[in-house]
């Protein structure tokens, strides 16, 4: 009978034979370790990534103490003291002036308090009174919305009352709207003090005791500071009012534009030195000052945009040699901040460039010139668009790394404070990491929560535009 020959498995190898092996010992041993010291890596960057999350969230909100700057009953209609009945300001007296200053009436003005005459009455108030002319004063809530609309008329500058008109008259607006209204803008209800989001929900008994004993008779509530009317508004001085609004439209637009200029011209870049520059000595030395480019800091690109874009084009970059009014002075402009991005960006879009056409198979373009397609023809109609999702990709790292840089912005003149939306690409313009810089480097500890909120705003923003670069890769993945 024929004996069946069965074939060793790789476990009987490696349980006989491999086992006693001393290199394959010593080259599992490094296996697992460099294994562990990868998982440990991956371990950190997540842990290190959780905690800044987690210290951006916590400042996002909590429970808020509010106080005014300025007293609501000096703002308010009030009737002159001269005009009130002997009743009135009798009243008052009782009311307002100090026990002890009361029991030396009758020995300063010759009498007791019921016989003094009115002027007398009136004197007592302006001197043993510290505000007499707030005295009869209306609080806000007996105030109509006439009365609202003018106290705001009265006591904001002229622009922001224009401000507040356009983005919806006072007219249209509730009494409750107008008298917070009067609050923010007139009176500056400000934070005093907050506490964190975790304080705030694991200790709140404590927080409020502590409010009762150090606040008494303040205002408090649970304060978010990233909402819809932060980033709808226009920025201010006081954290309570200020918004993001034209930070947010400065970095779209500076980011749109630099992605308008480099994509086009580092992709034909890296289409012409990868296809049809062939291995030459010159191409050698472009190719080199490329990978150079590629490391040089942000910052010498913004003292080449300050040379180039700022002073020596300003006549192009403010607009001026197209005849635009009132252009901003030393070139200052949106267009100069994009055109030196794209600078910074241009050589990382050539090297992606050049690795996704890098990996398209030799196979592939040899079959489209053995049918007759020209060159041209097999790098448009073959090569590009398999190569498409790997430049995506490259589009989408440069795309990050402009949002995010601030030094050759700082150089080409963006500005920290800017009230008014980008009206143009020759308008003056402020950007997302700038004004987050500017909020943290501010004396007033409430500046660092709104700082907080800017930041979830620019990650979220760095997420849409990625996911929807990722998006349109996979699509061209699959149309493969």
């Amino acid at each position: 009978m024929a004996r069946s020959i069965t074939e060793p498995t790789p476990q009987d190898f490696s349980a006989v034979e491999l086992r006693g092996d001393a290199s394959v010992r010593r080259r599992q041993v490094i296996a697992r370790t460099g294994r562990g010291v990868l998982f440990f890596s991956l371990v950190l960057g997540l842990v290190a990534l959780l905690t800044l999350f987690l210290n951006v969230f916590d400042k996002l909100g909590g429970y808020a103490v509010y106080a005014f700057k300025i007293d609501p009953l000096t703002i308010t209609p009030s009737r002159p003291l001269e005009e009130l009945s002997r009743e009135e300001l009798l009243a008052l007296i009782e009311k307002h002036v100090p026990e002890d200053a009361k029991a030396l009436i009758p020995e300063e003005y010759g009498a007791p308090l019921e016989e003094l005459s009115n002027e007398d009455l009136v004197n007592i108030l302006y001197n043993d009174t510290p505000s007499p002319e707030t005295l009869t004063a209306k609080p806000l809530e007996a105030l109509t919305r006439e009365e609202l609309i003018e106290v705001l008329q009265r006591n904001v500058t002229g622009t922001r009352f224009e401000q507040l008109q356009a983005e919806r008259p006072l007219e249209q607006r509730t009494r409750e709207e107008l008298i917070e209204l009067v609050e923010v803008e007139v009176l500056q209800r400000s934070v005093v003090w907050q506490w964190t989001l975790f304080e705030s929900i694991f200790n709140r008994d404590a927080i409020l005791a502590e409010i009762a004993s150090r606040y008494p008779g303040s205002d408090y509530e649970f304060k978010w500071w990233l909402t819809p009317r932060f980033i709808a508004s226009d920025q201010t001085t006081r954290p309570e009012t200020t918004g993001l609004r034209p930070a947010l439209l400065g970095s779209l637009l500076v980011v749109i534009l630099s992605i308008l200029f480099a994509v086009p011209i580092g992709v034909a870049a890296g289409i012409y030195l990868e296809e049809f520059a062939g291995k030459s000595r010159l191409g050698a030395i472009i190719q080199t000052n490329i990978y150079n480019l590629a490391g040089v800091p942000s910052i010498i690109y913004g003292m080449l945009g300050l040379a180039v874009f700022a002073r020596a084009l300003r006549d192009f970059t403010t607009g001026a040699a197209f005849g635009v009014p009132n252009p901003p002075p030393n070139g200052r402009t949106i267009i100069t901040a994009s055109l030196t991005m794209a600078l910074l960006i241009l050589p990382l879009i050539i090297v992606n460039t050049q690795e996704a056409i890098r990996a398209v198979p030799q196979a592939l373009r040899d079959a489209a010139l053995a049918v007759g397609a020209t060159k041209w023809e097999t790098v448009w109609h073959h090569v590009l668009p398999v190569a498409a999702p790997g430049i995506l990709t490259g589009t989408i790292l440069a795309t990050a790394r402009a949002l995010g840089e601030t030094a050759p912005l700082i150089v080409v003149g963006a500005a920290a404070y800017v009230t008014m939306d980008p009206q143009g690409i020759f308008s003056s313009y402020t950007v997302l990491p700038i004004q987050i810089y500017t909020w943290t480097k501010l004396p007033e500890q409430i500046f660092t929560r709104v700082a907080s909120a800017a930041v979830v705003v620019l990650l979220v923003t760095v997420l849409a535009i990625n996911l929807t670069a990722i998006i349109l890769r996979n699509r061209l993945r699959k149309q493969i």
